[in-house]
């Protein structure tokens, strides 16, 4: 009578250990499961807290800049010819400064007008003048070759453009000349124009195809479809848009070209890379300035031989030469600059670059990204 008793207690408890054990097993998962998203919000909380800390110190870092760049401005009002250039304090090879959490933080300050401003490639030049588009070109083929038939004098007939002082306007053959100073990314001559027609097809507002530009119809059929722009551009990064861009040549042009002033800005000639101020030449010169020039006049800026327009302008690498079109677009003197700070935190590394504009009274940031212009 007792045995059947004596074996159910038994499955019983073995029923109770499995019981045990599978609670067991639940626990630990969930145990697991707990620590390991502790894990990952710990983590994240981390990542998160170090991230705004390096984004304080950068922010600083744009205040710092704005009290140098007021400093320099405050000196300039003192001084009998106020400059911006290359030898003055905000303009220094930028020094690691250590952070009291640990870490770095560096950061440098570049004249934005020391740089060719490619939203100056639309605008008409003095005379009314803009680059022809390819319609205009063949209709004063037309209409010269009717008034021969006819006998007709052709002096009042639309003149041909080819004439390099009346086909571009300044920036357009600063930058043709620009395009042929990019060291191993170099253009020759004929790729650079068509590139700059390109460019300036993709920034004015007219559907008008120039020469050897490129208008909607020419990126709403390709490959992969899109539109020009047909504006002003907003980051130098538009420019892998452009037909005919390669990424050899908006690398080495990136850096020497800007979208900044948004409003009509000179370029600096005391600030400017060597590059570009091998784009400064003649106006019927659409080769850049030979190396050798542009290395003696960055020497003579240097040394403070050239301080104004006019020292560059009367320099005899420009002897006999028109500067009338270049000169207004030339000065020494920047309102834009840039900001390109890095801050790192237990190796984690945030970046900015801080687009900043200097009034008389203050400088303020107008424009920030973490990526590209």
């Amino acid at each position: 009578m007792s045995y059947p008793r004596c074996k159910s207690s038994r499955a019983e408890r073995g029923a109770a250990l499995v019981v045990a054990m599978l609670i067991f097993a639940l626990v630990a998962a969930l145990m697991v499961g707990l620590q390991r998203d502790f894990t990952l919000t710990l983590q994240r909380g981390t990542h998160q807290l170090f991230s705004e800390q390096a984004w304080a110190y950068l922010i600083g870092a744009e205040e710092l800049a704005a009290v140098a760049l007021q400093a320099d401005s405050r000196a300039d009002a003192r001084a009998e010819v106020a400059a911006d250039h290359l030898g003055e304090v905000w303009a220094q090879p930028p020094t690691p400064y250590p952070l009291d959490a640990g870490g770095w933080m560096s950061g440098r300050i570049e004249d934005l007008q020391g740089r060719l401003n490619l939203n100056l490639l639309a605008e008409v030049q003095s005379g009314g003048q803009t680059t022809p588009d390819a319609n205009e070109t063949s209709d004063a083929k037309d209409t010269a070759e009717d008034m021969t038939a006819n006998n007709l004098p052709q002096q009042t007939a639309t003149a041909p453009t080819d004439d390099p002082t009346r086909r571009w306007n300044a920036t357009q053959k600063m930058l043709i000349r620009l395009l042929q100073a990019l060291g191993e990314a170099s253009l020759p001559l004929e790729e650079a124009m068509a590139l700059t027609e390109a460019v300036t097809d993709f920034i004015d507002r007219d559907a008008e195809r120039r020469l050897n530009g490129a208008e909607e119809g020419d990126y709403r059929y390709a490959d992969y479809p899109y539109l020009p722009a047909n504006r002003a551009l907003a980051s130098v990064s538009e420019l892998r848009a452009v037909r005919g861009m390669t990424e050899p040549v908006y690398r080495a042009l990136a850096p020497l070209v800007t979208a900044w002033p948004d409003a009509k800005g000179r370029l600096n000639i005391l600030t400017c890379p060597l590059p570009v101020l091998r784009s400064v030449n003649g106006d019927g010169q659409l080769s850049p300035l030979a190396e050798i020039e542009a290395q003696r006049l960055d020497e003579l800026r240097r040394e403070g031989e050239i301080g104004t327009v006019a020292d560059l302008l009367a320099d005899p690498a420009f002897e006999g030469q028109s500067m009338g079109q270049l000169e207004p677009l030339l000065d020494i003197r920047s309102d834009w600059f840039l900001l390109d700070a890095t801050a790192e935190l237990v190796e984690r590394e945030r970046h900015l670059f801080s687009v900043l504009h200097r009034t008389t009274d203050r400088t303020v940031a107008v424009f920030r990204s973490e990526g590209e212009l």
